[in-house]
């Protein structure tokens, strides 16, 4: 059946190549969103501006594990130099401070190992 992340970026001024797993996977462009169909199992998932001339260059990487036939929505925006990401509660998923590990939806858990 597979799993599915919907990725929307809020930013007005930057367009955003996903990285998963160390590898490209696509584009989401500015005020947009994007899904990509993904395999059910754990992943790394991070992001960088996809103009190599502005700042963000990246962002801190998470780890998501997504159970078979669940849906993931992330939302992106770029402050203060940063990538941040966000769950749909707004919650900063990959923050500096402390250390986050938990339940974001039923069958998705994220991890923050990098403090």
């Amino acid at each position: 059946m597979g799993a599915e992340l919907t990725i929307t970026n809020l930013s007005r001024h930057f367009s955003y190549t996903i990285l998963l797993d160390g590898h490209e996977g696509g584009e989401v462009f500015s005020l947009q969103s994007t899904s990509l169909k993904i395999e059910p199992v754990k992943h790394e998932l991070s992001f960088k501006d996809s103009d190599t001339d502005n700042l963000p260059t990246n962002c801190k990487p998470i780890q998501i594990t997504i159970a078979d036939g669940r849906s993931l929505h992330l939302k992106i925006l770029t402050e203060d130099f940063s990538i941040r990401i966000y769950d749909e509660q707004g919650t900063h998923l990959n923050g500096k401070r402390g250390f986050l590990c938990g339940q974001v939806g039923d069958g998705i858990h994220v991890e923050n190992p990098i403090t």
